[in-house]
C-alpha cells in the first residue's frame, strides 16, 4: 500500500475518532443538563427551611461506601488467587483503591493500567491483571442485577424491569462462568503472545468472591440510603426504591465506557429510577448530591491506597504463599 494511502487511511481514522468523541461529549453534557434542569425543578418544591441535616448519618455515609471499596479489594485478591497468581492482601487492596482514579478517564482503560501497575510490585504480568477487571466488572453485575431484580419483585414494582435485568444477569454470567472465562482468556493472551492463565477459579473461590461482592453492594447502598435520608429527612418514602435506582445507577455507570464513571448517564439513571420507584422528593437534588458524594467517597479511598503504600514500602505487603 502506498504511502498515501496509509495518510489517508490513518486521516480517515483520525477523524472516526474525533467524530466518536464528539458525540460522546456531547450525550454527556446533554444528560447533564437533563439532570441539573429536572433538579433545578425538583428543589423549588422542597421545604428547604423544615430539613434537617444528621451529620452522623452523613459521616457513616462515606464510611461505609470507603468500607465497601476495601471489600471489593480484597475480593479481588481472592480472585486473582483463585486464577493461579501470587497477590498479597495489603498489595491486592491498595491496587483496587488506586485503580479509581481510572474511573475519571473517558474509556475507563486507566482502570486496568493501575491495577495492573501497583501488582506489577509482586510480579504479576499486566495482561491477566487486565482480564480480572473485566471478570470482576461482570461478576459485580450479576449481583447487583440479582439483588435489584428481588427487590423489584418484594415490592411489587418494575415488572416490566425484570425481563432486563434477567437477560443482564445471563449475559454477564455466561461469560464470566469460570471455564467460558478462562478459555476466552486464554485464547486472548495466545493471541497476544502471552502466558496463559494458570487455572480457572475454582467454586470455592468463587463463592468467596460473590459473597464479596454482595457485602460490597449492601454496604455501598445503605451509605446512599444514609446520605439521602441525612440531607432530606422526611422527603424520603421508599428505602428499598432507593436502593434499586442506586444500583441501576451503578450498572449503567459499568456500562457507559464512554463517559468517566457514567457521567450523566448514573445521574440521568439515578434520577428516573428515583422517580419511577417513589423513592424520594427532589430526586433530581438527589442525583446531584449523590454525584458530589460519590466523588468525595472515591477520593477518599485513592488516597487510603497512597497511604497504603508506606507500609508496603516497608515490606508489610501481606503476601501470603502462592496458591496450589
Amino acid at each position: 500500500m502506498s504511502e498515501t494511502s496509509d495518510t489517508q487511511i490513518g486521516a480517515g481514522g483520525g477523524a472516526r475518532k474525533f467524530a466518536q468523541r464528539a458525540i460522546a461529549t456531547v450525550a454527556v453534557l446533554g444528560l447533564l443538563a437533563w439532570v441539573v434542569w429536572r433538579a433545578w425543578q425538583d428543589a423549588g418544591e422542597v421545604d428547604w427551611g423544615g430539613l434537617q441535616l444528621r451529620p452522623e448519618l452523613l459521616v457513616a455515609a462515606v464510611l461505609l461506601p470507603v468500607a465497601a471499596f476495601a471489600v471489593q479489594g480484597l475480593a479481588w485478591v481472592v480472585m486473582m488467587r483463585g486464577l493461579g497468581y501470587r497477590l498479597g492482601w495489603l498489595v491486592g487492596v491498595r491496587a483496587y483503591l488506586l485503580s479509581l482514579l481510572g474511573n475519571y478517564i473517558p474509556g475507563k482503560v486507566f482502570i486496568m493500567v493501575i491495577r495492573a501497575q501497583v501488582a506489577r510490585e509482586q510480579g504479576l504480568p499486566g495482561l491477566p491483571v487486565a482480564a480480572s477487571v473485566v471478570l470482576e466488572t461482570l461478576l459485580r453485575i450479576v449481583v447487583g442485577a440479582v439483588l435489584a431484580a428481588g427487590m423489584l419483585h418484594w415490592m411489587g414494582l418494575g415488572q416490566i424491569y425484570l425481563g432486563g435485568l434477567i437477560a443482564l444477569v445471563l449475559v454477564a454470567g455466561v461469560i464470566a462462568h469460570p471455564r467460558v472465562f478462562h478459555a476466552l482468556g486464554n485464547w486472548a493472551l495466545r493471541k497476544m503472545g502471552r502466558e496463559p492463565m494458570p487455572k480457572a477459579i475454582g467454586a470455592t473461590d468463587l463463592a468467596i468472591v460473590m459473597i464479596g461482592y454482595v457485602g460490597f453492594w449492601a454496604l455501598y447502598v445503605v451509605g446512599f440510603c444514609l446520605l439521602v435520608e441525612g440531607i432530606m429527612g422526611d422527603e424520603v418514602r421508599s428505602v428499598a426504591g432507593m436502593g434499586v435506582a442506586f444500583i441501576a445507577s451503578q450498572i449503567s455507570s459499568n456500562l457507559a465506557f464512554f463517559a468517566p464513571v457514567g457521567l450523566g448517564v448514573s445521574d440521568a439513571t439515578l434520577a428516573e429510577g428515583l422517580r419511577l420507584a417513589g423513592a424520594v422528593g427532589a430526586a433530581g437534588v438527589v442525583a446531584v448530591v449523590a454525584r458530589v458524594w460519590r466523588t468525595a467517597c472515591e477520593l477518599i479511598a485513592i488516597g487510603c491506597g497512597y497511604a497504603m503504600g508506606a507500609r508496603v514500602a516497608r515490606g508489610d505487603d501481606g503476601s501470603a504463599p502462592s496458591p496450589d
